[in-house]
């Protein structure tokens, strides 16, 4: 196994969220068989149950490099894995959001005999987690956005310096080509205007209809 600083690090981080699940699990517990009634919402249930899939998720994948997964699986499964990898994380994000509101109810409703000390960890603990994750998520789009524009312009740069080292070497040649190119220009903005057409047509029949029959 391949222990370098990157896993060691994911390791600690899954190691963290580890036991910040464990006091949530063992704390939502304690209050259903204390009957707790204050404390007992329509969340308790979605709380536990993934508190529990997160649990056995995060303890199988985090003792499980990609590297060691990929010699031992393949490319194929690796890829399937950050698939699914991304979609836990999503509702992993909605789940940290649900527990923080959870405790934050029971601080405001004055809940005592939901009183304890892992009430106040799991609250700090599960702000923490939000907040990072919310973070993370949003630089990790945002450096897709950026590395996508900046592909973008780098192929237009070539595709353009390409086009002026041809015109360069055979103007004649370059000049011929370019009716083809300014019709394959004009065939792909009609295509695109006759497209953007049908669709605010096709709204703007559903509004007449919405008007026409409030019930649609």
């Amino acid at each position: 196994m391949n222990f370098n600083v990157a896993y060691i690090m994911k390791l600690l981080y899954s190691l963290l969220v580890v036991i910040l699940l464990v006091l949530v699990y063992t704390y939502i517990t304690s209050l259903e068989q204390k009957g707790c009634a204050c404390a007992m919402t329509p969340d308790n249930n979605f709380i536990k149950g993934f508190t529990l899939f997160a649990l056995i998720y995060l303890i199988f994948t985090g003792f499980v490099s990609e590297e060691t997964m990929k010699d031992s699986v393949g490319p194929t499964i690796v890829f399937l894995y950050k698939f699914i990898d991304l979609i836990f994380v999503l509702v992993f994000i909605y789940y940290i959001y649900v527990v923080f509101r959870y405790t934050r109810y029971l601080v405001d409703e004055k809940c005592k005999c939901s009183t304890d000390m892992r009430r106040e960890i799991i609250m700090i603990g599960s702000l923490i987690e939000l907040v990072l994750l919310v973070i993370l998520f949003i630089l990790g789009v945002v450096t897709i956005t950026i590395f996508s524009v900046l592909f973008t312009v780098i192929k237009t740069v070539s595709e353009n310096s390409d086009n002026a080292r041809d015109a360069i070497r055979d103007p004649m040649g370059s000049l011929s080509k370019l009716p083809k190119a300014l019709e394959k220009e004009y065939t792909n903005i009609k295509d695109y205007v006759n497209k953007t057409s049908k669709e605010i047509k096709k709204i703007g029949t559903r509004r007449s209809k919405k008007l026409l029959d409030p019930s649609l």
